[in-house]
């Protein structure tokens, strides 16, 4: 028997003693290999099918040299969106912290499992460490969270703990068919899905109108309780909004809390649902902990009113269960980041099987077990990595100068855009710092027959065509059934998502780009060069 491995070890491994560091290092280098001076918002690609593409097999006989694998891996990133870019304007993709990416980067060369800690060493004590942290900063002295793959799985384990309450027996024995869950009718459409993954059926979840404002109506929300009780429901789980992605919807938590909780008691009824804050955009917000914070800073005033108003509606925190945070999508760290956050470790006994109760003697390294509670047993720990170096490099201070200058930074957009009578903002009400918008398209209108939405989606397509050859042109997104208010007429409109902070220097060239591949656009329409396709495009921001 040969006393030989078939690799060199030392090249394709981290030694025991880690000392070829170095041979890590130059193999990032390989596919790093980029010219530096393309800034345009996403790579070149041409187009493809995926079945022609899938008939050429990757996997050979005989393995490949490392030089020629990782030159032509970086092809997978053709097409891409590249957030570092300030033309990057499509949606709530941040340029992540590099920090957060070494230290994702690091978790994955030591292959770390956050399955349990004899593991994962000090990994699940930093998932606590972020959750108590976060927790913290609306006064959950006691909080706990898990570590996830994006915020429908914090929904996912909201709901899952809100059946768990109302039904403890359901771990074991299933659902029963009368829980349903409210929600806001603004809130992400995932709720639903998440209601048939756990068995309460996509039908009990119950949307309740908007009010003007996108916050619930909430004499329509004292309505829908009523009528769910009388049907013989059980309320497991009330959703609000915590900010979303268009039009900010943010609800009042306070209020929301008492109008469920009276109307339940009127109603002689003796529990209490389970309610979360779909807060994985608007846990920014937490960061200013008192009026204090907010009046120290400088800034414009209607910054100051956006936060104080968000401030407002978070006030009845301290009364909720659970709220989700995705640090992918503003607290600069890499996907997916994402954290379920509840008010007590309860949440590890509604969140197993029925078989285990968690005591303080699991609460010592060596003991701790994740996989009881949490949806994976494979779980990564990036997430965790990369919030836990969040958090301590930004600190609280940071996050509140990072959200301040993401307004800001919105607020300049939309001063620069009033100089360019083509473009018309229309979301000015939003809580947020996305920039919703009309362009005139009227001389196409009135020399062709295409309507207003043909237009709209043949415009993005073109500016879209346009990125993907990798020329330097603000890459927006599009919103067709767009309304500014809940009970305002849907109409078509374009989205620009300032996100990089570095956008704030490049906002009179980025404005003019939009501008001149407008005029390219009208030019090639009305000239015949270019035809609209009459086929639907699939809403790109939900």
């Amino acid at each position: 028997m040969e006393n030989k491995s078939f690799l060199e070890l030392e090249n394709e491994f981290l030694n025991a003693n880690e000392t070829n560091y170095e041979t890590f290092l130059s193999k990032l280098r390989e596919v790093l290999d980029y010219d530096g001076n393309q800034i345009a918002p996403k790579s070149p690609i041409t187009d493809f099918n995926y079945e022609e593409e899938l008939s050429k097999h990757i996997l050979a006989y005989e393995g490949e040299e490392s030089k020629t694998v990782l030159k032509d891996f970086r092809t997978i990133f053709d097409g891409a969106i590249r957030p570092h870019s300030p033309y990057a304007l499509f949606n709530m993709l941040p340029s992540p912290l590099l920090d957060t990416v070494a230290a994702n980067t690091l978790t994955q060369l030591y292959n770390v499992n956050s399955l349990m800690d004899d593991f994962g060493g000090r990994v699940l004590l930093a998932e606590q460490q972020v959750s108590r942290s976060l927790g913290k900063l609306i006064g959950w002295d006691e909080a706990t969270g898990i570590s996830c793959n994006g915020g429908k799985l914090t929904l996912l384990y909201a709901i899952k703990s809100a059946i768990a309450k109302q039904a403890p027996r359901s771990t074991k024995e299933g659902v029963p068919s009368n829980l349903v869950v409210l929600t806001n009718e603004s809130a992400h459409y995932c709720v639903e899905h998440v209601c048939s993954i756990l068995g309460i059926g996509s039908k009990q979840c119950i949307r309740v109108p908007a009010q003007k404002d996108w916050q619930m109506d909430y004499d329509k929300l004292k309505e829908i309780v009523q009528e769910q009780v009388s049907k013989g429901k059980k309320i497991a789980a009330v959703i609000c909004c915590g900010g979303t992605t268009i039009n900010f919807a943010h609800d009042n938590t306070d209020k929301t809390h008492t109008i469920v909780t009276e109307t339940l008691k009127e109603l002689g009824e003796t529990y209490l649902p389970h309610f979360h804050l779909d807060s994985v955009i608007g846990w920014l917000w937490f960061n200013f902990n008192s009026e204090d914070d907010y009046l120290s800073f400088d800034v414009e005033d209607s910054v100051r009113y956006k936060i104080e108003e968000v401030i407002k509606r978070q006030v009845g925190m301290e009364k909720f269960d659970s709220f989700g945070v995705d640090f992918h999508k503003n607290g600069l760290c890499p996907y997916s980041t994402s954290f379920f956050i509840t008010k007590s470790k309860e949440a590890f006994n509604s969140l197993n099987d029925g078989s285990y109760s968690y005591s303080d003697e699991d609460y010592h390294y060596g003991k701790f077990r994740a996989y009881r509670y949490t949806i994976e047993n494979s779980r990564p720990t990036m997430g965790i990595s990369s919030a836990y170096v969040a958090l301590r490099r930004l600190g609280i201070s940071g996050f509140q100068k990072y959200l301040i200058e993401l307004q800001e930074m919105s607020l300049q957009f939309k001063n620069a855009m009033e100089n360019y009578p083509k473009l018309k903002l229309i979301n000015d009400y939003s809580l947020g710092w996305e920039i919703v918008f009309l362009i005139d398209f009227q001389k196409v209108i009135e020399n062709t027959t295409y309507s207003e939405s043909n237009i709209a989606q043949g415009f993005i397509h073109y500016c879209w065509n346009k990125c993907n050859k990798g020329e330097l042109v603000p890459l927006i997104s599009f919103v067709p059934a767009y309304k500014v208010h809940a009970n305002s007429a849907e109409r078509t409109a374009y989205l620009l998502y300032p996100i990089n902070l570095a956008s704030k220097y490049e906002i009179e060239s980025i404005l003019n780009a939009l501008l001149d591949v407008i005029a390219e656009f009208e030019k090639d329409l009305l000239n015949g060069d270019y035809i609209i396709s009459q086929k639907a495009m699939e809403k790109p921001i939900r």
